[in-house]
Order: C-alpha cells, then sequence, then structure tokens
C-alpha cells in the first residue's frame, strides 16, 4: 500500500510544473483583443480605389500589374477599409489601405511595406512583418518575424498592437519580444 506521500508525489510534480512553465505562458497572453475596439461595418455601396482593377486573368491588380491579395475589393478591416498586400516577388511584402467609402488610400500602412528594400530592426534584425485585423474592429496586430531567411540564426518574433483612429494608425503598445499564436 502505498503512503500518502507516494500518492502525492506525481500531483506535487504537475502542480510545480504547472507553476514554472505558468508565469511565462502567462505573459505571452494577447495584450489586446478585437472585441476591444469594435466597429460598425459599412454596408453602402463601395468606391473602388484609384489604381486596382481587373486583370487579364479574373483577378484584382494595382496599376503596375502587381496581384491584390486577398483578391477583390471588400471591407476586412476597421468598418470601412480594406487592407491588401501587393504580390511584389520573394520576401517582398507591400501593404496598402483603401477606404472603400471613400476611394482614398491611406498612407500610413506603408510602414509596415518591405519592396523598396530588406527591413531591420533597430538592434539589425532583418525582418518580415504579418498583420493580422478583422473588418469589425480598428484593432491591428503587427507581427516581426526575425531572421527569417537566415540559416545561421533561429527565427524569433515581435509583436506590436495598432488602433486606427480618424484614418491614421496609432501605436497602441511597446514593441513586445514575443508573438501570440495566430489570428484569433
Amino acid at each position: 500500500m502505498k503512503s500518502l506521500f507516494q500518492k502525492s508525489i506525481p500531483l506535487l510534480l504537475v502542480f510545480g510544473v504547472v507553476l514554472c512553465a505558468g508565469p511565462a505562458s502567462w505573459s505571452q497572453k494577447r495584450q489586446f483583443q478585437f472585441e476591444q475596439f469594435p466597429v460598425k461595418v459599412y454596408q453602402g455601396p463601395i468606391k473602388i480605389p484609384a489604381g486596382l482593377h481587373i486583370g487579364e486573368r479574373g483577378d484584382w491588380r494595382d496599376e503596375d500589374d502587381h496581384l491584390v491579395v486577398p483578391t477583390g475589393p471588400k471591407i476586412n478591416f476597421a468598418g470601412e477599409y480594406y487592407l491588401y498586400e501587393l504580390g511584389c516577388g520573394t520576401s517582398c511584402s507591400v501593404y496598402e489601405l483603401a477606404n472603400l467609402k471613400t476611394g482614398a488610400n491611406v498612407p500610413d500602412i506603408s510602414m509596415f511595406s518591405d519592396a523598396d528594400s530588406q527591413l531591420n530592426t533597430k538592434d539589425g534584425h532583418p525582418y518580415q512583418t504579418a498583420l493580422y485585423y478583422r473588418p469589425n474592429s480598428r484593432l491591428l496586430i503587427a507581427e516581426y518575424h526575425l531572421d527569417v531567411d537566415d540559416p545561421n540564426k533561429t527565427e524569433t518574433c515581435r509583436q506590436r498592437y495598432f488602433v486606427l483612429e480618424n484614418g491614421k494608425l496609432r501605436p497602441i503598445s511597446k514593441t513586445f519580444l514575443f508573438c501570440t499564436e495566430g489570428d484569433e
């Protein structure tokens, strides 16, 4: 017959692992939620931004014939905006933001693009950006994936939060040295 001490060892081990691992995983929870920045989605007629057109194969393209992803202007961010990426080659991202209610482009989003040259962090790491957003929220989550193309380094991730206010992106957090999991 096992003593009470022997029976409680597995329970103590599990409790110790949870206690030790807990603070690291707790600090990596999403700092802001999409639901904290709700916005009503515009239901009226949309205005196609200047320079976008349907290509020969039925896909959407810009004036330089770059592929538009996701295809077709539709509200996918902050209630009346279309946030899209232009196909410009391997390890290249050009983001555009258009107001589909007015047809006007919003220049603030270009801070996430890297078409002209590889972007580097202040401490010298090359990175690629991934953006997460929703049609019914003003929250934009930017993930910066560091050292993606360097086989000698382990990829790491940093994350920062932004909110769209009056047609301008405003940072609402510092840059965190970790990323939360995907687009939840």
